[in-house]
């Protein structure tokens, strides 16, 4: 089997809640997403995707570049089903994890098909049978945020990611301290500054809150300021957005840097690397968060089938990221999601997803 065609697609997809507001982009009212088909001499076929942020290079017009000039050069004409063969060529080029994740997405779709088995059961099984789902909420006005949370939670979900990092620290306690003022006994709650605060700035907002229970992401934008909040508070801290490979990870285990880490498909250059850093983050104790940047039901599916090969006890949440948009691209309703949690309604090959391909429209760039 070879690869004898691959098709990029940018898609847009609008946001339900109409403008979804974090630290790092406020006020967005679309989200990208870079979609690849790959095509094989046997008529097999997958897809995959990444999310769009962070970077010129990480954004649709960077990643549609990088990743046509790294399958044109690289990866065309390739086994898709031969993974360690293509993490080993994707790994000679350090970092850009967003370039290489929709084409490895797509190659484990075909491997999947190539032998009729979801991925889960390649990854070796399943150790949960739902994953519980956390929810973002959109920075907003205090009052606001906390009625978004009453609407989820009336829904069965139980974990919320709190957005702050506006600029105003003052506004960023209320919106905490709102937040968390109707908090039910079994509810987690995670406040992400997405690495917007200045070191000083964290440990202010988090003297100001000690009184209330959650978990404190990303901080600040840098390694090092981040291990200097985390020695100077009584809080457990989670990693996210500096989480580009596997190193970080062994460096946060080895200086104790976090309690809890989140693995961003796209940032860590797709669903190979992705399974890696779980198993590496699952072996030195610290529980995870499966998701990425932005994504339809290809991205998703990708994050539940790690989700539930991933051990409770080692697992925090993932999120329904084709709920925030109005636009799909799959049909069918495979994607099951129900009470805060989220499982598959079948056993589909691959990723267990049929993409429609009139959803996609025109690809923006072919490779042959």
């Amino acid at each position: 089997m070879r690869i004898d065609k691959v098709s990029l697609f940018h898609k847009e997809l609008p946001m339900l809640c109409a403008s979804f507001s974090c630290s790092l982009e406020p006020d967005v009212s679309t989200a990208d997403v870079v979609i690849a088909k790959v095509e094989t001499d046997t008529g097999l076929f997958g897809h995959g995707e990444s999310g769009c942020t962070g970077g010129y290079t990480n954004y649709a017009a960077g990643i549609l570049a990088t990743s046509a000039e790294l399958i044109e050069r690289h990866l065309i004409h390739k086994d898709p089903r031969d993974i360690n063969d293509i993490q080993n060529t994707m790994s000679m080029i350090k970092d850009h994890g967003a370039s290489k994740a929709a084409f490895d997405m797509a190659c484990w779709d075909i491997l999947g098909k190539s032998v009729g088995k979801p991925l889960w059961f390649l990854l070796g099984g399943k150790l949960q049978e739902r994953a519980p789902l956390y929810r973002s909420i959109s920075m907003n006005s205090p009052k606001k945020m906390a009625e978004e949370i009453g609407a989820w939670r009336t829904e069965g979900y139980r974990l919320f990611q709190i957005r702050v990092g506006g600029g105003n620290l003052s506004e960023d306690v209320a919106r905490i301290e709102a937040c968390l003022s109707g908090r039910l006994p079994d509810e987690h709650f995670t406040v992400d500054a997405a690495g917007r605060w200045r070191v000083d700035e964290a440990l202010h907002v988090s003297r100001a809150v000690e009184h209330l229970d959650f978990v404190l992401e990303q901080p600040c934008w840098t390694y090092d300021e981040c291990l200097s909040v985390r020695s100077r508070m009584n809080r457990p801290i989670k990693l996210d957005n500096l989480i580009a490979n596997v190193d970080t990870i062994l460096r946060a285990h080895a200086d104790d840097a976090c309690d809890l880490l989140t693995i961003k498909i796209s940032n860590i250059g797709g669903f190979s690397e992705a399974r890696i850093a779980r198993d590496i983050a699952s072996a030195a104790g610290i529980p995870v968060t499966i998701e990425s940047q932005w994504g339809t039901e290809i991205t998703t599916s990708a994050m539940v089938h790690l989700s539930l090969t991933t051990a409770p006890n080692r697992f925090m949440s993932c999120t329904d990221l084709y709920n925030y948009s109005s636009e799909t691209v799959a049909g069918g309703d495979n994607l099951l999601v129900e009470n805060g949690t989220i499982t598959f309604a079948d056993d589909k090959p691959g990723l267990g997803i049929d993409v429609d391909p009139e959803s996609l429209g025109e690809p923006d760039i072919v490779i042959e």
